[in-house]
């Protein structure tokens, strides 16, 4: 055969491999936004308020999250009576944080604002990679939890993280991110698990524990969890008691 038709036929073989490839990531995260409900449930997901009980390091810091969905997110983390509150839209993110001397809003490092980004879309990553850019990969697959999920590279430019999906149930269950804090570049492993429905047949993980080398686990296990709720914009905004 000469070599123009083996580079051709090369050239085809590979295009079939990676359109096999895409069609099985996007497979597979159809099914883990079907596992939430599917793309028309998780549409009327307008917002969520959630209580959860955090511990690190043997220590209780019970925390508020406020999330109106495609537009704002407020947390509020108590530790022994410090209230640290951290707010993240579209165009900024800023940080309230006493026990570093600061009780004025705090720019948010550029990373940690695309970071939390994912949050402000109903399904998170599963949802919102292709309209934020990202190309997604399968790269095989992983034990998680004791079972065997997906490994997906989502990609853009040089921006990347690694999300893994249960195989049996489809449901997102480890997220692998790396941040840039002050200069300095470290992974953030979450793991998401004891999924449960609402009344309104919403699916959410009750338990999340998150891993990094600067603080240690933080485990947090949800306690109340109100959905579409009336939340103020206004009130995640603010500054101030």
């Amino acid at each position: 055969m000469k070599p123009l038709k083996t580079a051709l036929l090369t050239l085809v073989i590979m295009a079939f491999v990676n359109a096999g490839q895409a069609q099985t990531v996007e497979s597979i995260i159809n099914k883990a936004v079907a596992a939430l409900g599917g793309e028309q449930k998780l549409a009327g997901l307008k917002s969520t308020y959630m209580e959860m009980n955090m511990e690190v390091m043997g220590m209780q810091m019970p925390s508020k999250t406020w999330i109106l969905y495609n537009n704002a997110m407020r947390q509020e983390v108590d530790i022994q009576g410090q209230k640290i509150i951290t707010y993240i839209d579209k165009e900024k993110g800023w940080n309230i944080n006493p026990l570093m001397g600061s009780t004025t809003p705090q720019p948010l490092p550029e990373d940690a604002i695309k970071n939390g980004l994912s949050s402000l879309s109903p399904g998170r990553e599963l949802t919102s990679y292709k309209e934020a850019g990202f190309t997604a990969t399968l790269e095989g697959s992983e034990d998680v939890n004791g079972a065997k999920a997906y490994k997906i590279k989502l990609e853009k430019d040089a921006v990347s993280h690694h999300i893994f999906i249960d195989e049996a149930t489809s449901y997102l269950v480890k997220s692998v991110t790396k941040a840039n804090v002050q200069g300095q570049e470290f992974e953030a492993v979450t793991l998401l698990s004891d999924y449960k429905k609402t009344a309104d047949n919403f699916v959410f993980p009750y338990t999340t524990t998150i891993s990094n080398p600067m603080v240690g686990e933080i485990k947090g296990t949800v306690v109340k969890l109100e959905v579409n709720g009336n939340i103020d914009i206004k009130e995640l905004q603010k500054t101030e008691e």
